[in-house]
């Protein structure tokens, strides 16, 4: 309950001493002092709660991110788990057609055991017989691990000379007790297939009959590793003759710190390099003193300190960041830059049916459309971020209109990284540098060997020496 004290006239006022009156006066503005600071405490903090609020509620105003406006992975968009979930949920997928499979030439014939006669139970081995009916399957024979001595001898010629045989490649170390197509399986199925190597020994001693130590699957990648280095050389020399390369990085796990793996790649060649920096040294470093001609990525400052005459940023990231500043609510600026870039790209595939002054000409009013739209004043926070971005990079933003060899995007570089995502995902972390070094080169010739469209095996075998025909 609140009591409100009347004012008393002072004749009313009780008759105390001064030193009492005094006392009580400062005792009064103590009280009073303590309750302002309590009073200033609060507002303050009433002032901050309100600056969270007006906050959130920006920010929950601003649009979702999502793949289609920023570089975020599909599987993580909200509305991409809300379908699955409603899908999960009751509704089922309509059947495909189905289709006839078109089965190889037999290899293997197999007959059918005769049983004895179901009414007299007399064998019916002997007696004639006439086929019925047959189907065919694909089958894989028993898989197991032989071993296999190779056997090495020396010869005298007519001529008196003593010559000694060689052992086959990939067979020459004598200290080594496994052949080159264990150690390019091992390789295959940790690097390509993302295979733990607890698991692998599992795989290798259940499937192939061939009991390995985990010690021993280290070796062997280490051992492959070393192998690879006169085609490593090669890859990087070939890399850094080119003309046009693209680049791109992504976070891994090296000894439970943060490290990054790296790719520069041409359409036909990839090399990889497993790193515990995401400095610009990184590229100074694989590139040596080589000066190419175009060099693609996305906007990341350390890319943009490569070594190059010109540069080419990805365009796919620059439409998505359009797409966020349209869904902020820009109507002006982000949509038309969005035409502008996908009508470029259009562009570009019809370029050897246009004859080329045409094509100049269309290029010429695309580019001035652009620089036109970035010069247009757009109260827009999100545009105005945009526009100051087009405006510096106007040139590595639409190089891929003045040369073939220059991609729209960067995207070639970030498929070259998607399996070292899923390795990271799947096996954790790399123990030692040894380790991520040899997955790196692995992967070097790995996405090569896709882009020539060699099989994987067959190069490992390049590398590793050719199995015996057993």
């Amino acid at each position: 309950m609140l009591y409100i004290m009347k004012r008393l006239p002072l004749s009313q006022l009780p008759d105390f001493p001064k030193d009492e009156y005094w006392a009580l006066i400062f005792d009064l503005g103590d009280t009073i002092e303590d309750l302002a600071e309590k009073v200033a405490d609060r507002d303050a903090r009433l002032e901050a709660a309100l600056a969270e609020i007006s906050r959130l509620t920006a920010k929950n105003e601003r649009p979702v991110k999502d793949s289609q406006n920023a570089s975020i992975p599909p599987s993580q968009d909200i509305t991409r788990q809300s379908s699955q979930a409603t899908q999960q949920s009751g509704h089922t997928q309509r059947k495909r057609a189905g289709h006839q499979r078109h089965l190889p030439p037999v290899d293997v014939r197999w007959e059918c055991d005769p049983a004895p006669c179901t009414c007299c139970g007399q064998s019916l081995a002997d007696t004639p017989r006439r086929l019925i009916g047959c189907q065919r399957v694909i089958e894989i024979p028993e898989i197991r691990g032989q071993v296999v001595e190779i056997q090495r001898y020396e010869r005298e010629c007519q001529c008196g000379h003593i010559q000694q045989d060689d052992y086959p490649p990939g067979y020459q170390d004598v200290h080594q007790h496994f052949g080159p197509r264990i150690h390019a399986l091992v390789s295959y199925f940790n690097g390509t297939h993302h295979v733990a190597q607890d698991r692998l020994q599992q795989m290798l001693h259940e499937v192939f009959g061939v009991d390995i130590s985990g010690g021993a699957i280290v070796n062997s990648l280490q051992r492959t590793y070393q192998q690879m280095q006169p085609m490593l050389d090669d890859l990087l020399a070939s890399i850094q003759q080119a003309t046009v390369v693209g680049s791109d990085e992504t976070g891994l796990r090296l000894a439970g710190k943060r490290g990054w793996l790296w790719v520069v790649q041409t359409p036909d060649t990839s090399y990889f390099a497993a790193v515990d920096t995401r400095a610009a040294s990184v590229l100074e470093d694989i590139m040596g003193e080589a000066c190419v001609e175009v060099w693609c990525s996305d906007l990341y400052s350390a890319q943009l300190k490569a070594n190059a005459q010109r540069y080419a940023i990805c365009n796919a990231h620059q439409l998505r960041d359009l797409q966020y500043a349209i869904d902020a609510g820009d109507t002006v600026f982000a949509p038309a830059m969005q035409h502008l870039l996908r009508a470029g790209l259009q562009l570009t595939r019809r370029r050897t049916e246009i004859d080329p002054a045409c094509y100049a000409q269309q290029v010429s009013e695309l580019k001035g459309t652009a620089r036109m739209l970035i010069d247009l004043p757009v109260p827009h926070p999100d545009v105005q971020r945009l526009q100051k971005r087009f405006d510096k990079h106007f040139e590595a933003m639409w190089l891929f209109l003045d040369r073939a060899d220059v991609p729209f995007d960067n995207n070639a570089s970030e498929r070259a990284l998607r399996p070292a995502a899923t390795h990271r995902k799947v096996i954790g972390c790399f123990r030692t540098q040894d380790g991520a070094s040899a997955y790196a080169a692995y992967r070097s010739l790995e996405d090569t060997a896709r882009k020539r469209q060699i099989p994987i095996l067959s190069a490992l075998a390049q590398v590793l020496g050719n199995p015996l025909p057993i």
